[in-house]
């Protein structure tokens, strides 16, 4: 009997401890969430006029996590299945996954590394350095900037948003409302489709409203770091939407070109 009512006690004691450690949690001072850690919820908030910085480097938040005010969010490893940066908060992913990553109008986040984002939904300014992202969407006056890593599906400017593509692998990109894409690097391996703004900064460019992958038409140049770069254009409202911009450096080339060939003559 003694036996039997004791299994039953360290039931009831992991019963209890998963649900302390399945429960909500708040932050408003330095913490760290390691291997172990596991919350259902998570809030950090500032406790002015101290700002609150928590570091993950494990564990996992399986329901959502939002970080307020001017506090930070630095995260290498772990999962997180919906994070939210609001207020004027900074959140850094450099490992490990984050399901859904929303991003509001006065928050800042980063990407990196070997990150793992499946969705984001940006309202404020979001720099991807590395990792793999599904699919990426701006909106309102939203500012992202890629430099490198992975897009596997969607990338989508839309309403005001700013895009700036310096590098990086993007399966196909999309630009819609009085949204601006401008274009300086990297490789877009499937289409380009946009009703609104796509500037495209390089040296040699060409573009074409027919052939490409999709008949649609392609853009072909070098990028100023000498890459060469292809691209297909999906929809026929994509053509007109393209603007081909010289790089500074070539157009002083040719200005030099020209000078030398007066005064040759």
């Amino acid at each position: 009997m003694k036996t039997r009512l004791g299994k039953i006690s360290l039931v009831i004691l992991f019963a209890f401890s998963f649900y302390a450690q399945a429960a909500s949690m708040t932050f408003t001072s330095d913490a760290n969430i390691q291997a172990g850690d596991s919350w259902s919820s998570v809030s950090i908030y500032d406790s002015p006029p101290a700002h609150t910085a928590v570091t993950m480097t494990g564990g996992s938040v399986t329901d959502s996590m939002g970080v307020y005010n001017a506090s930070t969010f630095n995260m290498s490893a772990g999962h997180v299945n919906a994070l939210s940066a609001n207020d004027q908060s900074t959140v850094n992913i450099s490992g490990d996954s984050v399901h859904v990553l929303g991003v509001s109008s006065n928050a800042t986040a980063s990407i990196s590394n070997n990150a793992s984002v499946s969705m984001a939904d940006t309202y404020g300014v979001l720099n991807v350095y590395g990792g793999t992202i599904g699919q990426l969407y701006g909106w309102e006056t939203s500012t992202i900037n890629v430099y490198s890593g992975t897009i596997n599906n969607d990338l989508f400017a839309e309403e005001s948003s700013v895009f700036s593509i310096y590098g990086g692998t993007i399966d196909h990109l999309g630009a819609g409302g009085s949204s601006v894409v401008n274009l300086r690097g990297g490789n877009i391996t499937n289409w380009l489709g946009a009703s609104s703004t796509i500037n495209v900064f390089g040296y040699n460019l060409a573009k074409t409203n027919t052939g490409g992958a999709y008949g649609d038409g392609q853009i072909t140049g070098f990028w100023q770091d000498g890459l060469p770069f292809t691209i297909s254009l999906r929809y026929s409202s994509t053509y007109s939407a393209v603007n081909l911009i010289p790089e500074p450096a070539t157009l002083l080339l040719f200005g030099l070109g020209v000078l030398l060939l007066k005064k040759s003559h």
